[in-house]
């Protein structure tokens, strides 16, 4: 178990410490690590264990930015070599790091929960083979077999083997020698698809991330149902990575969908580059929705699919509104937000809203009318009454909370109190630099975190650094934005440091 264990930790060490030899075939040493992960594997990640590459250069850059950043690695080193029974990073592991670290799980959430199973394989070709006899002769595991030309060791409850160059890790014995069997054969995951499903992304990542989506889908109790709904059927994979550079931590992700059967409408999104505005709140987090009547249309056919008893008791409803209150709710009420949608969300939990609809004074009207009918037909969401407030509506919930809503300067507003509801009115959505995409998100980031500090410093004691703010200060701009079209989406997110 030490072995593995620590062999976990040092991809953690390696984010906080630079000094190790690399490898410049890390290639070819990615196809070798992945010829031991199935075929059908729902998830497979490579980690960059190069700490001397361009990669890790430039988050040692972002971290030292920090207070106490330069001393973190040292630090974490000092803490997994106390409890590796004498084993050095500098010297026992440092000489084995350079090649992607490859990690699979046939069952992603047996992997990341606390359950007791450990449906994993693993596999890492190691720079130094004489340092990996070494590090194994100091660990005293035990040998334990040999299989597909690999020699077995156990470790204290955990097996893993060694072939050459290649070490393999995995949960149980069994995985582990249908691994070793595997990678003597053409049945597994080829390096191929792992890359076909990171096209367009950054080649050179701290992380490359493979989800084969319908794999995945086969694994939750509702995911043949799921399958009725036409774009998730059509969901094929997910490549993600995460990198840095100089001044700024980088996610992006590409969604790849079939797209052949797929029209605009069967979205979730709306399609297209054109990117929504967002409001910015000092301290906030800000979002940008393009079209939301995309998104509620979207919702309403998955509902009918996959609930159709539940779905006819929606309609029900709408009937009822609409012969009651001479509301149609399709029309007056979706079919106006066809414009964009701004949220502004505090870390305290206060938000604000801002929705441009297509005619103003004829939504005004429907909004009064939606506020005499949520008491009667409002149970379900908790609203207990409705009050004015000027020319706003304040809907009381049965939990003790409120919120505000209303026309106010020609925009829909809703909001956590009044005078949030009405500043979002006055407030006017800007373009984020660089954002592509019906969905965007945009904050500073310095703000946001201050207000974390302030919110939860005092709760846990925490003073210096983190009560006083300077562990925020090097913090810049939190921005991202997601495109989406029939061929699937495409995402990136950026924080960006001083």
């Amino acid at each position: 178990m030490r072995l593995l264990a620590f062999t976990a930790s040092i991809l953690a060490c390696a984010v906080l410490a630079a000094g190790c030899n690399g490898d410049e075939s890390s290639g070819g040493a990615l196809e070798s690590s992945l010829a031991y992960v199935p075929p059908n594997t729902p998830f497979a990640v490579a980690i960059d264990t190069d700490v001397e590459g361009d990669q890790y250069q430039s988050l040692d850059e972002v971290i030292g930015r920090f207070p106490s950043g330069d001393s973190l690695g040292r630090m974490l080193q000092d803490q997994i070599e106390q409890g590796a029974g004498g084993v050095s990073y500098e010297d026992d592991v440092r000489p084995l790091l350079g090649n992607p670290f490859v990690v699979s799980a046939t069952d992603p959430a047996s992997f990341i929960d606390e359950s007791e199973d450990e449906d994993f394989v693993a596999a890492i070709q190691v720079a130094d083979t004489d340092a990996l006899d070494e590090l194994i002769a100091k660990t005293e595991a035990r040998e334990d077999g040999e299989v597909a030309g690999a020699t077995v060791f156990e470790d204290d409850g955990t097996v893993f083997a060694v072939e050459d160059e290649m070490v393999v890790f995995a949960g149980t014995r069994e995985l582990l020698e249908d691994a070793l069997e595997r990678a003597d054969g053409d049945d597994h995951l080829d390096v191929d698809t792992f890359e076909r499903s990171l096209e367009g992304l950054p080649e050179q990542a701290l992380a490359r991330i493979y989800v084969e989506l319908q794999s995945l889908l086969e694994q939750e109790p509702g995911g043949e149902a799921a399958r009725q709904v036409q774009w998730i059927a059509a969901l094929r994979t997910l490549g993600m990575t995460a990198s840095a550079t100089d001044d700024a931590v980088e996610v992006e992700f590409n969604l790849r969908t079939d797209g052949g059967e797929l029209s605009d409408e069967d979205l979730p999104l709306a399609s297209g580059d054109e990117a929504a505005q967002v409001v910015r709140i000092p301290g906030e987090v800000g979002f940008g929705l393009r079209d939301p009547s995309q998104v509620i249309a979207f919702f309403e056919s998955t509902f009918q699919t996959l609930d159709p008893a539940g779905y006819g008791e929606y309609e029900t409803g709408k009937r009822a509104i609409s012969q009651r209150f001479d509301i149609d709710v399709e029309e007056d009420l979706f079919g106006q937000l066809t414009g964009d949608l701004s949220v502004s969300a505090a870390v305290n939990g206060e938000f604000g809203v801002r929705a441009e609809v297509e005619d103003p004074e004829a939504f005004g009207r429907t909004v009064e009318r939606v506020a005499q009918a949520l008491p009667q037909l409002g149970a379900g969401l908790g609203v207990t009454d409705i009050a004015p407030r000027g020319d706003l509506f304040e809907a009381r919930l049965a939990d003790g909370g409120r919120f505000v809503f209303g026309v106010a300067d020609g925009v829909f507003v809703a909001g956590s109190n009044a005078a949030r509801a009405r500043a979002m009115a006055s407030q006017q959505p800007e373009d984020v630099s660089g954002a592509n995409g019906s969905l965007v998100v945009s904050a500073d980031a310095e703000q946001v975190a201050l207000q974390v500090l302030r919110q939860v410093a005092p709760e846990l004691g925490l003073g210096g650094i983190f009560g006083g703010g300077l562990f925020a200060r090097p913090l810049d701009e939190l921005n991202g934005s997601v495109a989406t079209s029939a061929d699937g989406m495409r995402g990136s997110f950026s924080l960006t440091v001083d």
